[in-house]
């Protein structure tokens, strides 16, 4: 009897699950798309491949073109549609309605509060390149709306504005006609923002840089020099090199700076080459190697020590309004939120890195920056957005949309504005 009882309670409960699995799914529309367009134009460029001795130069011609621009985006969506909306989808497809191809930006995905009451969920992958650069954007949220009261979590990255973050939003809400108050506290986990390479890493500026320079890239320096430019004991002779003035066609002296010179102009017959991890020469003086080579490094190792410090977390009060009117001959859908105060978890938190900022404003030495524990800091993190459409006449009308996002010291927006008129006879 017990496992008949047993038997019975599971077949109930898979049933009970498997239904408000497919009540949480019903009415979502999943998609696929892949979208390819022709590469920006880009004039030819020429090098000079010989000729400097004898004055008839030998050049090639570099035919330059980007690759393709292109998208291809997977996702799934149940997010509920204002009436100014399109209807997507495949019943809508071709009926006044259009499909779902991941380009879209529905405003809904940005606004704190949908035109529902209940679960809503979006998951949205987009990979793709424009106008040469390669681009990643992910976005994935779970949102309740209740009577008086919103949950919602997620996950957004913006390749090309460089804004990464996972959020979590509880908040309890007043609603007063088409207007919506909220307030709550909005928990955020992000890369390193706010900190440059000046406070990061202080050894490649504050020691030897050369001695960095190796310990970091994997890369290596060896003195070459004029054997010339040393006597019989070995000492370096000191020579003074002189140039024809231009405009006199005088003779003078050289007025240098840098490795070859010292600071009277006398040559010192010495300088260093840079080899990379594999031997091969890739720099022939210090010079060389520091203005067009040690930056791109620097950088590129200033990412991996963000990296490897990982995410950031940070705690923040918040305050929220949204108002939604539709009728047939305007409508107006507008929203923001706004995080004054915030609590700082982490060493590079973004509380320190504001302080740092007015650090870097009263032009003190970077390396003599402290950082503070985790505590409550005051700056503004805020995003606001809103789409507004009137229909002067039956067949002319005005609209304008957009969204702003400032989180970190990081903008990302988007603006779109227009009139449309239909000729409807004469």
């Amino acid at each position: 009897m017990l496992k008949k009882i047993i038997i019975g309670l599971l077949i109930t409960s898979s049933l009970f699950a498997e239904n408000e699995i497919w009540k949480f799914f019903k009415y979502s529309t999943a998609y696929a798309s892949f979208s390819l367009n022709a590469p920006r134009h880009q004039d030819d460029r020429f090098a000079i491949v010989g000729g400097l001795s004898t004055g008839q130069l030998e050049f090639k011609r570099e035919k330059r073109e980007l690759e393709p621009d292109f998208q291809k985006s997977l996702g799934i969506r149940k997010i509920g549609r204002f009436k100014y909306e399109p209807k997507r989808g495949v019943k809508n497809a071709g009926n006044g309605g259009t499909w779902y191809d991941g380009s879209e930006q529905s405003a809904n995905e940005n606004a704190t509060f949908g035109p529902v009451k209940g679960w809503e969920f979006l998951a949205k992958w987009s990979e793709g390149r424009q106008w040469g650069d390669d681009y990643l954007n992910q976005e994935y949220w779970l949102r309740y709306v209740g009577e008086w009261f919103m949950i919602k979590g997620g996950y957004t990255e913006l390749g090309l504005e460089d804004v990464q973050y996972v959020h979590g939003d509880l908040r309890i809400k007043k609603s007063i006609g088409g207007l919506n108050i909220s307030a709550g506290v909005k928990h955020r986990q992000h890369p390193v923002y706010g900190f440059d390479a000046a406070i990061l890493d202080t050894t490649w500026y504050r020691g030897q840089w050369w001695n960095f320079a190796e310990d970091a890239f994997g890369i290596d320096d060896n003195m070459w020099f004029d054997p010339t430019m040393q006597d019989e004991d070995g000492n370096w002779i000191k020579q003074q090199l002189y140039e024809y003035d231009p405009v006199t066609g005088e003779l003078r002296e050289i007025e240098g700076a840098g490795p070859l010179w010292n600071e009277g102009g006398e040559y010192w017959g010495h300088d260093w080459l840079w080899r990379d991890e594999d031997g091969r020469i890739f720099a022939y003086t210090d010079r060389e190697y520091f203005l067009y080579h040690f930056p791109g490094m620097l950088e590129e190792y200033i990412d991996e020590v963000k990296t490897d410090l990982g995410f950031q977390r940070e705690t923040s009060l918040v305050l929220g309004a949204d108002f939604y009117h539709y009728d047939e001959n305007w409508w107006l859908h507008a929203w923001g939120n706004w995080m004054p105060y915030h609590y700082g978890h982490d060493t590079y938190s973004y509380h320190n890195a504001d302080s740092y900022k007015q650090h870097k404003d009263d032009k003190r030495l970077p390396h003599l920056f402290e950082f503070s524990e985790p505590s409550w800091k005051a700056w503004n993190d805020y995003d606001i957005g809103a789409i507004f459409g009137v229909k002067i006449k039956d067949n002319l009308g005005v609209f304008s949309e957009g969204r702003y996002l400032y989180y970190w010291d990081k903008p990302a927006y988007d603006l779109k504005f227009g009139i449309n008129y239909q000729f409807v006879g004469w």
